[in-house]
């Protein structure tokens, strides 16, 4: 979304760079890098502050705690004059030190960009901040995936997958936020139900790979269910029949926004920011997290009515007008 982010601002206006503060080797973020966005690497709290210094840097805007962290308080050292951060989910699991540090520096912060009405009550009361230090910038994504479904054949053929099932596909990092132990055992109840005719594919890396394997191994659903890696969002989307999220908790999820913008039928848990992106059973099939029973029986329904995912994935592409990078970026351009 960054990245994103500084293609859509008026270069007219704004001349901005994209610094990380953790090394980045490993990742395609610097191939998808505009090129002309300058680029910094500055993972030394001395150089991220001398940079700042240097360049006489009017506006600093951060995401996510390391840098919200370590970029504020660069900034404020360097005297910055105007500290932007950002919160986009909700974490329940802060530190008492670190919900210290961000109380301190949000007296340093003009505004701090929340992704989702939840995320904006949640962090205001952990962090014990007044409403006014707090600014609602939903997530978004470019709106350009309106078209992909035409290329669901050609992106089967290319991942060697057959094209006579129904694909339930989800995207998100490996880990337990993202749920999907309760969509293997979502699987499992559908195949034990006599289900059939559709295949769930698991796009995405993290730490739960091995144990989400062996579960899958225990239940014996290597049929059902396959681990796809990394791919591009155009390819996910154009195979997700149906796109699911069994997440327990979110800010605003960027994959969901793509699969609404792809017009894929979604079956996804009730967790903030999906919920306002998403109304249950008009532009979504939407479930109580945790729930692999209930899960289960939302994608048996959506599963077997085609003009329900029809119905669904029309709405939902109503609905991610909303969410578009052009509305965010003049959040953030209007308060600098």
């Amino acid at each position: 979304m960054l990245l994103e982010q500084v293609k859509a601002i008026d270069k007219n206006r704004f001349k901005p760079y994209i610094v990380t503060i953790l090394p980045n080797p490993k990742t395609n973020v610097l191939d998808r890098m505009p090129k002309d966005v300058e680029y910094w690497e500055l993972t030394r709290f001395y150089k991220l502050w001398k940079f700042l210094k240097q360049e006489k840097i009017d506006a600093v805007v951060t995401s996510l705690f390391d840098a919200n962290l370590y970029g504020r308080l660069a900034a404020i050292l360097a005297r910055v004059p105007v500290i932007l951060s950002s919160e986009v989910n909700v974490y329940e699991n802060k530190r008492k030190w670190q919900i210290i540090a961000d109380r301190i520096l949000a007296k340093f912060t003009k505004k701090i960009l929340v992704s989702s009405n939840e995320v904006l009550d949640f962090t205001l009361k952990q962090e014990s901040l007044p409403r006014s230090k707090f600014e609602l910038n939903f997530n978004a994504i470019p709106l350009r995936l309106g078209e992909v479904k035409r290329n669901r054949n050609q992106v089967l053929n290319k991942l060697g997958l057959p094209g006579d099932k129904i694909y339930i596909v989800t995207a998100g990092s490996l880990t337990p936020q993202k749920g999907q132990k309760y969509l293997i055992d979502a699987v499992y109840e559908m195949k034990q139900r006599g289900v059939a005719g559709f295949e769930v594919l698991i796009f995405g890396k993290g730490i739960l790979k091995d144990e989400l394997s062996s579960q899958i191994q225990n239940l014996n659903l290597a049929r059902e269910i396959k681990f796809m890696g990394i791919a591009l969002i155009e390819e996910i989307m154009a195979i997700a029949d149906i796109f699911t999220l069994p997440s327990l908790w979110e800010g605003l999820s960027i994959a969901l926004l793509e699969a609404m913008d792809a017009r894929c039928p979604i079956v996804a848990t009730k967790v903030s920011g999906t919920t306002e992106a998403l109304k249950d059973e008009e532009s979504a099939l939407l479930v109580e997290p945790g729930d692999a029973n209930h899960l289960a029986e939302a994608l048996k329904h959506v599963l077997n009515d085609r003009n329900l995912r029809e119905k669904l994935a029309e709405k939902a592409k109503i609905e991610v007008d909303r969410f578009s990078i052009e509305k965010n970026v003049r959040v953030i351009e209007n308060l600098l």
